[in-house]
């Protein structure tokens, strides 16, 4: 396992842990989400380094499996021991709460789409940034949420950790530095020698009455060892906010390893709302990854045709042998409940990477939404929840027009 991706695992993990327990409120779904993300980026690192932005890659895995198991679809239950960052956002609807976690997580506006995020109205983002406000006084949000990024624990799967030397005694050398076949090999066994021969002497224990002790000396192997924890003397990690962290390792300069850049004062883009430039410093978007292609969607503001187009990468189209599920479904207004009232599903795969349909909506009352994933489709949907339907898995929707 190469150094650049224990470097890059040591900063990124504990962030995606973080955006994903802020999201759902399970803390152990998270890190067992990041834990499999980061195995499989492991796994395909070679390939992974070649692309402009790895971090991408591994973002839209995290969250693809957070849609895939249907976690955060509900309102998370508050046990009161969630830091109050998190309890803050489980009372926002699973739509608003995913575009705030985005927000301070400092992901770029154009990568929302592709993370399942949906527009929010202007409303209805302020009421979310209000109720942060009451909920957290006095505290910045941005600065909780840096501080969620810490304390994540980073296992190593045994099957691509480095071999691993037992520890004999302290004069050891670590295996990468130890010369092979080389006349080193004599004067450092010679140095070796002198060494034991002085741990030995400083061991002895007192001579007892009948004879001489035994020296005390263990030729027993240390245990496997995690990734160890930051150290107080390294770099912090910036966090969303400017602000600081608990140390993290800094990032090298090395070509696929971005780092998270602060948010800078009065330049944050409101969900739904981007703007219509995007900042200089901002990383120019890659294609996703072969395997896991992003679906393109093009819909009439006012229903009608929708057409899902999977994107193809470096000029192919990967599906790894599956698919990808896509949507539309239309509801009709009767009384405080939408009925559902006409719905299609589709496979894109590499034979079929397009499908377009037309949306049946009850012009002057309903609703009518898409997406991708496999999801259900349920008869009612409470006026109230309009908002939230579908959860992550929706892209888009909007009210039925009239004529």
């Amino acid at each position: 396992m190469s150094s650049d991706f224990r470097e890059f695992q040591q900063i990124w993990q504990p962030r995606i842990s973080a955006e994903i327990y802020a999201f759902t409120g399970d803390r152990d779904a998270s890190a067992e989400i990041a834990q499999e993300v980061f195995s499989l980026a492991g796994s395909r690192w070679t390939r992974l380094e070649r692309q402009e932005d790895p971090i991408r890659w591994a973002r839209q895995e995290a969250w693809q499996r957070v849609d895939e198991r249907w976690l955060g679809t509900s309102r998370p239950g508050d046990d009161g021991t969630s830091p109050a960052m998190v309890a803050a956002l489980s009372v926002l609807d699973p739509a608003t709460r995913r575009t705030v976690v985005l927000l301070l997580a400092d992901v770029p506006s154009h990568e929302y789409v592709a993370l399942g995020a949906t527009a929010i109205p202007a409303a209805q983002w302020d009421e979310a940034l209000e109720h942060l406000a009451n909920s957290l006084p006095g505290q910045d949000p941005a600065a909780l949420f840096g501080q969620l990024c810490t304390g994540w624990e980073i296992a190593v799967p045994r099957s691509r950790a480095e071999p691993h030397q037992p520890k004999r005694a302290s004069h050891s050398l670590p295996a990468t530095r130890r010369p092979r076949r080389t006349g080193a090999l004599v004067a450092v066994g010679a140095v070796a020698l002198l060494v034991v021969g002085v741990v030995v002497v400083t061991k002895w224990t007192a001579e007892p009455a009948g004879g001489s002790a035994a020296p005390e000396v263990s030729a027993s192997a240390t245990p496997d060892i995690a990734w160890p924890e930051p150290s107080a003397s390294e770099e912090p990690l910036p966090t969303p906010s400017g602000t600081t962290a608990p140390p993290s390792p800094a990032p090298s300069a090395s070509r696929g390893r971005p780092t998270p850049t602060p948010t800078r004062a009065g330049t944050t883009p409101r969900p739904g709302n981007p703007p219509a430039t995007t900042p200089s410093k901002s990383p120019t978007p890659s294609p996703s990854p072969a395997c896991v292609p992003s679906v393109n969607v093009t819909a009439a503001d006012s229903g009608g045709t929708v057409t899902f187009t999977a994107e193809a990468v470096d000029g192919k189209l990967e599906f790894c042998g599956g698919q990808r599920a896509v949507w539309w479904a239309s509801y009709t207004l009767v009384g405080d409940v939408l009925q559902l009232a006409g719905h299609g599903t589709q496979n894109l795969n590499t034979t079929a990477p397009t499908w377009s349909a037309s949306i049946d909506f009850t012009a002057c009352g309903g609703a009518w939404y898409y997406g991708r994933n496999a999801v259900s489709f349920p008869d009612t949907i409470p006026v109230a929840d309009q908002g939230s339907a579908f959860g992550g898995n929706r892209l888009g929707g909007g009210d039925s027009p009239c004529p």
